[in-house]
């Protein structure tokens, strides 16, 4: 006899016995994660000129990126290194840093997305992405990483990344689980973008957890993705963690 109590949320409580006077057994599972939806961007004509001119450059001009990825490349090949390095693309306001999210190709997919903080002025091209921004935005705010000492933020190797549990992680384990479900397993050169509503349910891991998925997703011979991150000008201790928790465990591109 398996009797399931539920109760709130995702939590459960499962006993398992026999009647008479055998000893019981109680198993307490208690889940505590958060669900976020994103939703479809604007789809705004913005983001098809941002496609198509990506598009050309890709046929036009295959060496517009090639440096880029060609380092992403060597990144993802390294053995031994627990904290990847970064590339940092600099540049001047319009010289075309985020066209050239649109424009990589190359071997592998990417996830795009501005770290801005939306209203009025925002561009437009950006809007395309607020959903996942904003569920950005939200996770590594709620990891608190203003309360942590400056050292503990800008130094990679700091037990802050090494051992605590962070929805961050969390969130970008829930983004390669994404990628490994997705039912075409040959996006090689794309943006992944959800262009539905998508529900992801997400819990806090520590860096252990992801590496390993991040391994076994080598080991069973998929591409890994890396993260494009626009916009990352900032130099609070919010911003070094939000470069930095990416830098310990995938791979990502500064524009």
């Amino acid at each position: 006899m398996n009797p399931m109590l539920p109760l709130k949320d995702d939590k459960h409580f499962e006993a398992s016995f026999r009647p008479g006077r055998d000893q019981i057994q109680v198993l307490v599972v208690l889940r505590f994660g958060v669900t976020i939806n994103i939703e479809k961007g604007e789809g705004n004509t913005e983001l098809k000129l941002y496609q198509d001119r990506g598009k050309m450059i890709q046929n036009n001009c295959t060496d517009y990126c090639r440096p880029i990825l060609d380092k992403i490349d060597k990144l993802y090949d390294l053995k031994d290194s627990w904290s990847l390095p970064f590339v940092c693309v600099g540049g001047s306001s319009g010289m075309g840093k985020s066209q050239s999210a649109f424009a990589l190709g190359g071997n592998r997919p990417w996830f795009y997305w501005p770290v801005v903080d939306f209203g009025e002025d925002t561009q437009r091209i950006y809007r395309n992405f607020e959903s996942i921004s904003s569920v950005f935005n939200r996770v590594t705010r709620d990891d608190k990483p203003m309360d942590k000492t400056k050292g503990d933020i800008l130094n990679c190797g700091s037990r802050f990344y090494e051992e605590e549990k962070l929805w961050t992680y969390g969130f970008i384990l829930v983004l390669l689980t994404f990628y490994c479900c997705l039912q075409e397993d040959n996006r090689v050169g794309e943006m992944l973008r959800m262009e539905e509503k998508t529900s992801l349910y997400v819990e806090k891991y520590n860096l252990t957890a992801v590496v390993a998925f991040r391994n076994q997703m080598k080991a069973d011979g998929k591409l890994l993705p890396f993260f494009v991150l626009d916009e990352m000008t900032g130099d609070t201790k919010l911003e070094a963690f939000q470069r930095n928790v990416f830098r310990v465990c995938v791979g990502w591109l500064w524009l």
